[in-house]
């Protein structure tokens, strides 16, 4: 996968060119770059902020006049070109949080892609959202910030609107990883829209203290891609187990490639093989039982005379196998 890293759970298989875990039948993606823009009293527009253990979100001032403010936004770049669309609907972003630094809150979650041009300082073609690099971005460069936004403006994070659109919400529980879901936020539609395979995702607490109108000010330390792939902020895409044709249900259709498939090897999850291991089993069929029962089917008048094709047991490949062997020796006598 170009420029991207997919990281599994457990031994992998694969769907339509990307690799899912065989435990819960998921597949993510890691960030190919990740850093936070910094605009405030501490560290200014032009500060890059690449760190390899943390990367911060945080608004806080402390007082109206901004005079100490600490103004930082999470940036995501993932390279999406080898994820079937078909995953889409079933796309969250999960990650750990580093030393401890959480609690309840909420974020909120910006979308970047190719639909969305920098028109600030620098020119798209070169800090453009296909093309910025965690080693060199800066709030200055305008990609998704307003730069005219004071470091002294209280609570105001600078998101421009004009380039980035505001997608969803994840809501934070303390001691808990982070995780967002479907429902709060649907990247479906952002994620299709997309056209040349890359998209970026800005995480901001924009939370106010109702009684002083003041920023929070939680500071949240999300652990690095650099620290640690498979704990960093990760584009994770979790079908439903049994639904073999992605269709966000199981029926009686995600049986079929089970039924067409059954006792044959070398397959993928949209092929039957629902736990990964390669092959189409009976083990397969009861994954997808479950589902389909489990969603209000039922099996009165159901195909399924396939399972009484017989699967060929270890004893008798061993035997198949020794017959070769055998034959093989009589020839060279």
């Amino acid at each position: 996968m170009k420029c991207s890293t997919l990281a599994i759970l457990a031994s992998a298989f694969l769907l339509g060119g990307v690799l899912i875990s065989d435990v819960e039948a998921q597949v993510y993606l890691t960030a190919t770059d990740d850093a936070n823009t910094s605009n405030d009293t501490s560290r200014g527009p032009s500060t890059t902020n690449d760190r390899g253990d943390f990367l911060e979100i945080r608004n806080f001032a402390n007082d109206a006049s901004g005079s100490t403010t600490r103004k930082k936004v999470g940036v995501f770049k993932y390279d999406i070109s080898s994820i079937d669309t078909r995953l889409f609907p079933f796309a969250t972003l999960t990650g750990t949080f580093a030393n401890g630094r959480d609690g309840n809150g909420t974020f909120n979650v910006y979308g970047l892609n190719d639909g969305e041009q920098n028109l600030d300082n620098v020119p798209d073609g070169s800090v453009g959202e296909a093309n910025w690099s965690e080693s060199s971005l800066r709030y200055e460069h305008g990609l998704g910030f307003d730069p005219t936004v004071a470091t002294t403006a209280a609570g105001d994070l600078g998101i421009d609107l004009t380039e980035v659109m505001l997608l969803g919400t994840i809501t934070l529980i303390d001691g808990e990883p982070l995780q967002s879901n479907t429902t709060d936020l649907n990247l479906d539609a952002f994620l299709d829209a997309d056209t040349n395979g890359v998209v970026s995702f800005f995480l901001a607490d924009e939370r106010v203290n109702e009684e002083t109108g003041l920023p929070i000010g939680t500071e949240w330390r999300l652990t690095a891609r650099e620290a640690s792939a498979e704990n960093s902020l990760r584009l994770a895409f979790t079908p439903i187990p049994g639904d073999t044709d992605l269709s966000g249900v199981v029926d009686l259709a995600d049986l079929d490639p089970i039924r067409t498939n059954y006792s044959l090897g070398g397959l993928a999850y949209t092929d039957g093989d629902l736990n990964g291991d390669g092959d189409v089993t009976f083990a397969d069929f009861r994954l997808w039982k479950t589902g389909f029962l489990d969603a209000g089917g039922s099996l009165e008048g159901a195909n399924l005379g396939f399972l009484s094709v017989p699967e060929p047991t270890s004893a008798a490949l061993l035997m198949i196998a020794a017959a070769a062997f055998a034959g093989s020796r009589q020839r060279r006598v």
